[in-house]
């Protein structure tokens, strides 16, 4: 395992016994007959295969998550969505009570929340307010790091962030890898990168030692309801440890591996490239529809499948919209979202029907 891993692993990893479930003692073949778990050997109709437990790290799916993301099989470990992922490396690199983790609000609250739960400490670096979007302060999240009296294990950034919607320069981003080098890990959450310009900073996973990629199929591949995501590191020693001390016996259901298999095939990404398409079209359409509002004060950048905005009457509007059962996300008390709503981009037809109550909402305003 390299250095700037090891020394922010939490130390008693290195000899703790994972546990070895019985999932774990052969690969998971027809061929073979398993009386070493305890399942019932009695299948139910409709329900064919569910009375095993699954293969815990199945072999197949890492293949097809490698060649998607462009890595190696022994460079992921698989994870029920990216929030499991989170929970994973906050427990195997911070210690309760000592360490701490950066975080840059506004952005995806679970990241503070598991800190929370450890507990460790969050140290919170807010992104820099621009005109129509958000930055790293990236000289501040350098200089906390790298302050040994800090104890920060875990650096996490958001691209493209939510709920702001905008991408970080990669360049950027690396360069705060690269200074933070045996001081923290990088916790590079991109779960929205398929919507974005840049892409994914995958391809470059083998440059930085000290880099952890968290990647989802729930958002830009229509899984959601599935639970299914990874986390990639370029360190093999490191991901064999996760595999073997971090995971839970069982984490991936049948169906979950069945689903994310059938959507990394060559005719489902196809199709699910092309919503993607679809999803940024009517993005930019909305955008422009926004922008012309009188009520939308600031419409921010978006590199993703979502639009944050801010407007008059934030908090009301989303009242309105609810009594329309059309649900939003209000972030319009936030401290660094004031006056700000997050809308998902959906089919033209519920696109539509937004923009139609923001105007039905102006006209009942001036009345």
């Amino acid at each position: 395992m390299n250095k700037f891993i090891a020394d922010c692993l939490r130390v008693h990893y290195a000899d703790m016994q994972g546990y070895v479930s019985a999932g774990m003692e052969s690969d998971k073949t027809e061929e073979k007959l398993f009386l070493n778990a305890n399942e019932n050997p009695y299948e139910l109709p409709g329900l064919e295969g569910f009375n095993r437990y699954p293969e815990p790290q199945p072999k197949a799916l890492a293949k097809a998550y490698a060649d998607l993301y462009g890595v190696n099989t022994d460079q992921l470990v698989m994870t029920r969505g990216a929030d499991e992922a989170i929970v994973i490396l906050t427990k195997l690199f911070c210690e309760p009570g000592k360490d701490a983790v950066i975080i840059c609000p506004p952005t995806f609250g679970m990241y503070g929340v598991n800190a929370s739960a450890m507990p460790c400490e969050k140290l919170e670096i807010p992104l820099i307010k621009q005109e129509r979007s958000y930055a790293l302060n990236k000289d501040e999240i350098i200089t906390t790091a790298t302050d040994p009296a800090k104890n920060v294990k875990l650096i996490y950034i958001c691209t493209p962030n939510n709920p702001t919607a905008n991408s970080f320069d990669h360049a950027e981003i690396a360069e705060i890898i690269k200074s933070v080098e045996g001081k923290a890990i990088v916790i590079l959450d991109e779960t929205y990168a398929e919507f974005a310009k840049q892409g994914s900073l995958a391809p470059r996973l083998n440059e930085f030692p000290n880099l952890v990629i968290l990647r989802t199929l729930s958002k830009s591949f229509s899984m959601a309801g599935m639970r299914m995501g990874c986390f990639l590191c370029a360190d093999t020693d490191f991901i064999a440890l996760a595999k073997a001390k971090a995971l839970d016996a069982y984490p991936l259901p049948h169906a979950s591996v069945n689903a994310a298999l059938s959507v990394m095939s060559a005719e489902t990404q196809k199709i699910a490239r092309a919503n993607i398409d679809k999803l940024l079209s009517e993005r930019d359409r909305m955008v422009k529809a926004l922008e012309a509002m009188d009520q939308i004060r600031t419409v921010f950048e978006s590199d993703a499948n979502f639009i944050l905005v801010e407007m008059d009457n934030a908090g009301d509007f989303i009242a309105f919209a609810k009594s329309r059962n059309v649900i939003l996300r209000d972030f319009s008390k936030g401290e660094f979202t004031l006056g700000c709503i997050r809308i998902s981009i959906g089919t033209p037809e519920q696109n539509d029907i937004v923009l139609d109550l923001l105007e039905e909402f102006k006209n009942q305003k001036a009345a």
